[in-house]
């Protein structure tokens, strides 16, 4: 008898457990509701006060790169930082940006994970806690490799980005 009801009470939290294919719980507090069919940038509504010091994403430049980055940017002119600007980004299993350049050098801060990149040609694979260094003007891509979604900081020395695409991931044409 005990097991009878052990059976029908974990079929009755299945069945009443609240089911989205789109995006688990993280995501949903990054401020993503759903997987985007294509790549997006939506500027912030409200320009941001900078006699404040907490930049919250209703703050931020949002963007998705298709396939399975999502994230935000803080161009540094926009919240008074003299030299610096920030990216958060969260990459979904096998999703990262496309091929792609800036003026300037950046470096990639990631705590947890396992991410391929290619950076100037060289593909290599990083197990977090790492920092990685892309030198300015180089292409360079990378990809989720693991089971969950990783967060990736991008700090880049200049309070004005540059972003120029260059192609599709290479790494995800495998």
């Amino acid at each position: 008898m005990p097991k009878i009801i052990i059976f029908l009470l974990f079929t009755f939290m299945l069945g009443c457990a609240e089911k989205n294919d789109s995006l688990d719980t993280s995501n949903k507090s990054f401020g993503f509701t759903e997987i985007p069919d294509s790549s997006f940038v939506i500027q912030p509504l409200v320009k941001f006060d900078t006699s404040g010091y907490i930049i919250q994403p209703k703050d931020l430049k949002k963007y998705y790169d298709h396939p399975g980055e999502l994230g935000y940017i803080a161009q540094g002119e926009d919240y008074d930082f003299k030299s610096l600007s920030v990216i958060m980004a969260k990459a979904l299993p096998n999703g990262g940006p496309p091929l792609h350049t800036h003026d300037i050098e950046e470096l990639h801060i990631v705590y947890d994970g396992t991410v391929e990149y290619i950076i100037n040609g060289k593909r290599f694979t990083a197990n977090g806690p790492y920092i990685v260094k892309i030198p300015a003007g180089v292409p360079h891509a990378f990809t989720n490799r693991g089971e969950i979604p990783v967060n990736v900081v991008g700090i880049l020395p200049r309070n004005t980005t540059s972003y120029h695409e260059v192609g599709p991931n290479p790494l995800l044409q495998n």
